[in-house]
């Protein structure tokens, strides 16, 4: 009939603008999300001037660092008071502005130092350096390790009177100061990493950097210290001062265990997996050996990459995932150099925190490696203290 024709003219023309409406649906769908949609590229726009902001106002406490000509003191929204070096601003990014989260703050290079506090109570009744290392020791003994001890060795990198006066103005800038500067991130270069130590490479103390590897204790040694400011003491760290880093984030919410019997769950070990962010880079391991530098991509995990499980090496602070307190990298990535010694006559040096191709409950954060004085390779890099003496 006339009406029955209608009506199924009426229902062929509602399926045909279902169909339709379904088709724009999914083009508008297609168009907010994927690869190129929309709300991708404006969450991808949103992180990039975020990024901008925290670079802007990186550059701005660096400009202000240089107007600081003499130290001053900075008090933290608890009331508590340190002493900033001159040369030094606190960072205005937030989150790195108090005590709580760890202190940061960038020299007029644009190095990044953390803040690790010691409580005054445990050098109160010291005076002598004596006195001092005592009542350090006591209170980080967990962390200590037989066999290990912060004495002078030929090929430090320091002259024995050097060392000791090194470590003497130490323990008293600990005790004047209640704390101490330590590298935020290892130290790394810009410029294009080389497989041998080149003396032409600049050192930073800056995220994104190529970690500075391929270097002996004695060498780390010589590049921390152009990394100081005026007037101020950069160095390889003592043992006694990785063993307070240890300290100082337990008593900021660490777990111990995480500290002393497995660091995988914030640190770059080849047996842990994580995603990386967009914008660094990584260095494949095999066989310990380290390929070419390779760019990631947006929401790579490290087994995107590292397919062989060696264990890959990143750049400086390449996820916040291996940071604790504002620190980066302490556990895992590459070994660091310090100034302490070990008990082996054949290998004196100690490194500290393990690397990408060990497993973080073989080499916790806390944990210690020994080498050679002249040996040097892909996996060991270092990070300096700063001394803010009075």
């Amino acid at each position: 009939s006339y009406s029955s024709l209608i009506f199924y003219s009426l229902t062929i023309d509602n399926i045909l603008n279902i169909i339709v409406l379904l088709i724009l649906v999914g083009v508008s769908i297609a168009m907010l999300t994927g690869e190129n949609g929309i709300l991708t590229q404006a969450q991808k726009a949103k992180g990039e001037t975020e990024k901008a902001s925290e670079d802007e106002l990186k550059k701005l406490t660096q400009l202000e660092a240089a107007t600081h000509l003499e130290e001053y003191e900075y008090e933290d929204v608890s009331g508590k008071k340190i002493t900033i070096p001159a040369q030094c601003a606190v960072s205005q990014i937030e989150g790195e502005n108090t005590l709580a989260n760890g202190l940061v703050i960038i020299d007029a290079n644009g190095n990044e130092w953390v803040w690790i506090e010691v409580p005054e109570s445990v050098t109160a009744s010291s005076t002598t350096d004596g006195e001092i290392e005592s009542a350090l020791i006591s209170y980080v003994s967990e962390y200590r390790l037989e066999g290990y001890s912060d004495t002078w060795y030929e090929g430090c990198g320091l002259e024995e009177q050097e060392y000791a006066d090194r470590y003497s103005e130490m323990l008293q800038s600990i005790k004047a100061n209640n704390g101490f500067f330590v590298g935020r991130y290892e130290v790394g270069t810009f410029d294009v990493p080389v497989i041998e130590n080149d003396p032409t490479r600049k050192t930073v103390i800056q995220k994104g950097a190529y970690p500075y590897n391929f270097v002996n204790c004695s060498q780390a040694q010589e590049l921390s210290e152009e990394l100081a400011i005026e007037n101020k003491t950069s160095s390889l760290m003592f043992g006694i001062q990785w063993d307070l880093i240890s300290k100082y984030l337990e008593t900021k919410g660490v777990p111990k265990s995480e500290l002393k019997t497995n660091s995988g769950s914030w640190g770059n070990y080849r047996d842990v997996e994580f995603a990386v962010e967009e914008g660094n880079k990584y260095a494949v391991s095999t066989k310990w050996i380290l390929e070419k530098w390779n760019d990631i991509p947006a929401n790579y995990k490290k087994t995107t990459f590292d397919t062989d499980g060696d264990g890959v090496l990143l750049t400086t602070g390449a996820t916040v995932r291996n940071s604790k307190m504002n620190i980066y990298d302490l556990a895992g990535n590459a070994w660091e150099w310090t100034l302490e010694k070990s008990a082996s006559t054949s290998h004196l040096c100690v490194s500290r925190g393990g690397n990408y191709y060990e497993t973080g409950s073989y080499y916790p954060a806390s944990g210690r490696g020994i080498g050679s004085t002249p040996y040097r390779d892909y996996s060991h890099g270092f990070r300096p203290v700063l001394y803010c003496t009075k």
